[in-house]
């Protein structure tokens, strides 16, 4: 059987310098019929339908099926074309480190924040896809642990074994613990590792900009598993 990693998005593999917001507000505004301020609104570790339901709720309006479906397209329809005209930032040693656990015969999977369209169109943008083969996304579950939990499944149904979740936020390390998994942690995105032991990291790397580092850690974490 072989081994799976699940891997969050933005902040551990690559930063979308900030385009998203725009189109989130632009989408919502559309799909609830209200503007939106998001400000004051955190990305961090969240879901996109945990957040356009809290935005509902704040705002007074019920957050439908139809309601949500109609904002992942919108979103997707202003997202992507930004995706595509601006370049991703890839953080150091990310395309080292997918590329060498391929070749040591891992298998990669994504526990994102992120809907399923955007998910991919940041991996296809930022040279990431060709690693990937499956994963769990915000328009499966609001809940990140239960999308931990559904990316384990998904790797079991494929006849792989998940043996870690690298990612940047104390809800990655959460949903990593929920679904019985260890997590890399790395401080390359919006925390720092103080915040990242407090929440119970099993191994914190500044970055994976030291790729042979990197590969011993997830070997090592791995091992103890």
């Amino acid at each position: 059987m072989k081994d799976a990693i699940l891997f969050d998005i933005d902040g551990t593999l690559l930063y979308a310098k900030g385009l998203g917001r725009p189109a989130f507000a632009e989408a919502f505004a559309v799909a609830y019929g209200v503007p939106v301020d998001l400000e004051s609104v955190s990305f961090v570790g969240a879901t996109d339908t945990a957040i356009i339901r809290s935005l509902a709720r704040t705002l007074g309006l019920d957050s439908t099926p139809e309601r949500e479906e109609r904002f992942f397209i919108e979103l997707t329809k202003r997202l992507e074309p930004r995706l595509a005209a601006n370049p991703l930032h890839i953080y150091p040693g990310v395309p080292d480190v997918l590329a060498r656990l391929s070749a040591e015969g891992f298998e990669l999977g994504i526990v994102t924040g992120n809907i399923r369209a955007i998910a991919w169109a940041k991996l296809i943008h930022g040279g990431l896809a060709c690693h990937f083969s499956f994963g769990a996304y915000a328009d499966d579950h609001a809940d990140r642990d239960m999308l931990a939990r559904l990316a384990c499944e998904r790797a079991n149904a494929r006849g792989l074994r998940p043996r870690l979740l690298v990612g940047d936020t104390p809800k990655d390390i959460q949903a990593a613990h929920a679904a019985g998994l260890p997590c890399l942690a790395l401080a390359s995105g919006w925390v720092g590792r103080e915040p990242l032991a407090e929440a119970g990291a099993d191994f914190i790397l500044d970055s994976l900009g030291d790729v042979e580092a990197a590969f011993a850690a997830i070997r090592e974490i791995c091992r103890r598993g």
